[in-house]
């Protein structure tokens, strides 16, 4: 299956904009939506330019996957376990997940985990997150 794929790089310049998470957000934000939209997998976020800064690597990675992309392009190899790795469950989300669908196997569909409501939306996010892990 298609997905589509942001080209930060080529954008930024493109529209003569910083390649900054504020100056991209907006076109990160529609492409996730479109890619829901039409119905295909979520798509990939550009380039992080950091060759050798972790932290900043990590970063953008969070701030891809928050925004509701499934993966980042590398431009060196030396990215790709820390992307990956940016992309799977943390152990405290896969807790969490596993603490929703506990909590909602009898059957019970409005509960309440870690002292929040948890419904029908909740329990899908946490069907997901358990998915990436698998």
């Amino acid at each position: 299956m298609s997905r589509l794929a942001f080209g930060s790089l080529d954008f930024a310049v493109d529209l003569g904009c910083a390649h900054t998470r504020e100056a991209l957000l907006m076109a990160r934000s529609r492409i996730v939506l479109a890619s829901r939209v039409a119905g295909l997998p979520p798509p990939v976020d550009g380039v992080t330019t950091a060759l050798k800064d972790e932290a900043v690597l990590a970063g953008d990675v969070a701030h891809s996957r928050a925004l509701g992309f499934a993966a980042k392009l590398c431009i060196h190899p030396a990215q790709l376990a820390a992307v990956r790795a940016g992309f799977l469950p943390t152990a405290e989300q896969l807790d969490w997940a596993q603490r929703v669908l506990d909590a909602t196997a009898s059957g019970s569909h409005a509960v309440q985990v870690d002292g929040k409501m948890v419904d029908r939306p909740v329990i899908e996010q946490a069907r997901r997150i358990l998915a990436l892990a698998g």
